[in-house]
């Protein structure tokens, strides 16, 4: 049933007949079992019909183009059809060729969002009392109703309680959240899915065969992820593929009409971006930039990629929820094998911040850029874990070496000198582990550079200079002491050209300076114990790995190792 038009041409005089049905049209399903990916729907619409329990409500909700007035005229093809009400109707009927030419006086479909007034309501409810003309059925399919006015509403509610026999309201609706509760108590509902890709394949395959039209999987797959779960619009991209390259259509022409990104550059930035290679991450940036591509879809292109590589490394079962062509999940899986995936889920987490500063900013390709620069040379991290299992490495390198017992003391310490070495893992463990909400994970410590340098560096008397405790939190170095007076003074010396100079020879250029107070001890048994305990060159191994800090150092009961 092609649709004609008339139009004036350009090219030569009088009138031209142009004769085309736009793919989505021309193969729409006109069966419940022709529509793809709604098992569950029309599954319970074929039974309902086959045991008489039509309800004379429904609401269809779903994304755009994946079959909700599609099946809404099924429905109606199966109410109205001449054999029936039958589940499979015949489709030759008067009935069945009127409704899917969309021309059958029984099926009246409404736009919502251009008849939402309550005038418009007033009068379709006034008509609904009218017999069907055709069929046993009269379907009133209203497209988009969640753009009805409250008052149109409120008009519909007392018709769409109690309706004549004969009706039966079809509301399909994208947004069913901003529909009332008043409707929705009165209705069946059913929620469409979006299709799964390999669904949308196997049908954009028998098109372009039915169109003579030759696609390779990898094309129809680039055309059907494009589509995000919609029938329609994956159905409209292949058209505009097909009129485009015609019969033999490469997958690099549908990439280019389709304006994706070629994989490979997606591939090399995330293995740059894993890697640490900056270089490697700017240089596709650059490409993709001169190519014309658009920054934000390349980043959500390789959000997809990162998410994909993810589960490839989680788990053989994560891998089932990879929809992926084999040759490309060989690549990717050679990108990964050695990444963490707690690397792979920081990246996903930085890209997607980056997305919505792409969407504001006036050069996306800085943000870009800086963002991939930041990713691709932040320092390698290590979980907690991991860091846990080294101190108690030491600990047992310790005690095979005889420096330390289950409950040994510190050299030359008697029984209220000595300290569990267990705790003090389990405390530096606890100062290591991250906020709430934040990834179990912390910086490598830096290499331990004397603070007495700095002291010797800046004045003969250090004797304020010994009186810190000083630990390293990744690049930061934190400076410790209970006065007051001595913590103003070293953060005034610390605004010093002097300081800076010397703290840079020290630490590093990298390395920055913070001052804390910490309560004064005042017991003095407790500050010995305390000063003992940090003299010790175990534990200031244990504070350097983890670049952790004593919280408490209690005494423990007198052994045989004490």
């Amino acid at each position: 049933f092609p649709y004609t038009t008339l139009f004036r041409s350009t090219q030569c005089a009088g009138n031209v007949l142009v004769s085309y049905l736009a793919i989505a049209r021309k193969y729409r399903p006109g069966t419940f079992d022709e529509i793809v990916g709604q098992e569950h729907v029309t599954r319970t619409l074929r039974n309902a019909i086959a045991r008489g329990r039509v309800h004379h409500a429904f609401l269809f909700t779903g994304a755009r183009g994946v079959g909700k007035t599609t099946a809404a005229r099924a429905l109606a093809k199966s109410l109205n059809c001449e054999r029936g009400p039958t589940a499979e109707p015949c489709g030759e009927c008067v009935s069945c060729v009127e409704i899917a030419a969309g021309r059958n006086p029984d099926l009246i479909e409404i736009d919502g969002a251009s008849n939402n007034s309550v005038d418009d309501i007033r009068d379709l409810c006034d008509n609904v009392q009218y017999a069907p003309q055709r069929g046993g059925s009269k379907i009133y399919l209203i497209d988009e109703v969640h753009m009805l006015s409250k008052g149109a509403f409120n008009a519909l509610l007392k018709t769409l309680e109690e309706p004549p026999p004969h009706v039966v309201f079809i509301f399909a609706t994208t947004e069913p959240n901003k529909i009332p509760d008043t409707i929705l108590s009165r209705v069946q509902r059913f929620d469409f899915k979006r299709i799964p890709e390999q669904g949308v394949i196997k049908r954009l395959a028998r098109i372009a065969e039915s169109e003579g039209s030759g696609i390779s999987e990898h094309g129809l797959r680039l055309i059907a992820r494009s589509g995000e779960g919609s029938m329609r619009d994956s159905e409209s991209l292949l058209d505009q593929v097909i009129s485009f390259a015609g019969v033999d259509v490469s997958d690099q022409e549908v990439a280019d009409i389709l304006g994706l990104v070629d994989r490979r550059l997606l591939h090399d930035m995330l293995a740059g971006l894993v890697s640490g290679d900056a270089g490697k991450c700017l240089d596709v940036v650059a490409t993709v930039y001169e190519y014309g591509y658009d920054l934000g879809q390349f980043t959500s292109e390789l959000l997809e990629v990162v998410r994909n590589a993810t589960f490839l490394r989680l788990s053989p079962a994560s891998h089932q929820h990879i929809d992926l062509p084999a040759e490309e999940a060989v690549v990717l899986e050679e990108i990964v094998k050695d990444v963490n995936p707690e690397v792979l889920t920081r990246v996903f987490s930085a890209l997607m911040a980056v997305i919505d500063d792409l969407a504001r900013a006036g050069r996306p390709r800085l943000v870009l850029e800086m963002a991939v620069a930041r990713l691709a040379t932040i320092r390698p991290v290590q979980p907690v874990g991991a860091l846990v299992e080294r101190l108690q490495t030491i600990q047992r390198d310790l005690r095979v070496a005889g420096h330390i017992g289950p409950t040994a003391g510190l050299r030359g310490g008697a029984s209220r000198q000595s300290w569990s070495d267990a705790a003090v893992i389990s405390e530096a463990a606890k100062v290591a582990a991250p906020a709430a909400g934040s990834a179990p994970m912390m910086r490598a410590s830096l290499p331990k550079k004397p603070w007495a340098f700095i002291a010797a560096e800046l004045h003969p008397n250090t004797a304020w200079m010994k009186e810190a405790e000083t630990r390293r939190a990744g690049d930061v170095l934190v400076l410790s002491m209970s006065n007051a007076k001595l913590q103003a003074d070293i953060r005034r010396l610390a605004q010093t050209e002097e300081f800076q100079d010397v703290f840079r020879r020290a630490y590093g250029p990298k390395t920055t300076l913070e001052v804390t107070l910490t309560p004064r001890i005042k017991d003095p048994e407790e500050a010995a114990l305390r000063k003992s305990a940090l003299e010790n060159p175990q534990l200031r191994t244990i504070i350097d790995t983890l670049g952790a800090r004593v919280i408490k150092v209690r005494p423990t009961e007198t052994g045989e190792d004490s």
